[in-house]
């Protein structure tokens, strides 16, 4: 047996069950995405359309059925980011300013998503086109985020809004 496949299976067998499927099918999704950095953990029936427009720094982990729709607009997330299970992130809008045409027929609008470095975002949150999430941010469960997140804040509700800003004595 080659050394680095003796190596591999090793660490593998030194691993919890789940936490090494999850390390598996980051690896697997590595290989797909736009840029994936070290020790990605991605659980089960995440979607990505058009996974080379997603860029996933180092330590990730994205839950159970996250769904990312990267159209022609990247999505780039940072290091140490936690997704929770449902979190959808979309970069495309319809248009929808002129009375006179159908909605169908009036196009879309683009805008990248940024998600810095150590954010946690909670279980069903919707991140819209254009969004930046800031540096150590919270957004909460099932929170619709339309405006950009300011960095070490807690955001929750539909649209979201400022609920408290982190400080280091806080829990």
């Amino acid at each position: 047996m080659k050394p680095w496949l003796r190596r591999f299976i090793h660490r593998l067998a030194n691993l919890h069950r789940l936490d090494r499927i999850k390390r598996l099918r980051g690896w697997y999704y590595a290989g797909l995405l736009g840029r994936a950095g070290a020790n990605l953990r991605v659980a089960e029936q995440v979607m990505i359309n058009n996974p080379r427009n997603v860029s996933v720094g180092n330590n990730c982990y994205i839950g159970t059925g996250a769904q990312f729709y990267p159209w022609n607009a990247p999505i780039s997330i940072g290091n140490n980011v936690l997704i929770a299970a449902g979190v959808r992130m979309i970069t495309r809008k319809h248009g929808f300013a002129d009375l006179s045409h159908p909605m169908a027929k009036q196009g879309y609008t683009n805008a990248p998503i940024v998600v810095q470095d150590d954010v946690w975002i909670g279980f069903g949150a919707v991140i819209l086109p254009g969004v930046t999430i800031g540096r150590g941010s919270i957004v909460g469960a099932n929170a619709v985020v339309t405006r950009d997140v300011e960095p070490y804040t807690i955001v929750g509700g539909v649209p979201a809004r400022l609920i408290r800003r982190r400080t280091p004595d806080q829990e």
